[in-house]
């Protein structure tokens, strides 16, 4: 029980860390070539608002469709950090709950089975 609750905290802190980059992916977008022929964040000044208005995504010129690559990877990055999230804290709680009741129903068992002798 304890190495599975040890390997889902692990699973925990891999997600947090997925949630946050992908996070951080989302609000400063991509690296792409702007209208002015630079190559920069050009959209890392908008605190992720470019996400809602999709008519800015043409400042990106070059790669082409970089911000739709950006939104996707990172759209599906934070879901499954997050799913990753939540089936790893159930680990948890089921690993302790299971060491915890398996140690309190072995000892009832013990004492069952000395009153039986």
């Amino acid at each position: 029980m304890l190495s599975s609750v040890l390997a889902a905290l692990i699973g925990i802190a891999g997600s947090g860390y997925c949630v946050i980059v992908a996070a951080l992916g989302l609000a400063e977008g991509p690296l792409c070539l702007d209208s002015l022929g630079q190559w920069n964040y050009t959209f890392a000044s908008t605190e992720g608002q470019y996400l809602l208005d999709t008519s800015t995504w043409s400042e990106c010129t070059e790669p082409k469709h970089i911000v739709e690559w950006n939104v996707s990877l990172f759209s599906i990055l934070l879901a499954l950090g997050g799913i990753e999230f939540i089936l790893c804290l159930i680990q948890v709680i089921n690993g302790v709950l299971g060491g915890i009741c398996g140690f309190c129903c072995s000892h009832q068992q013990v004492r069952t089975c000395m009153k039986m002798s």
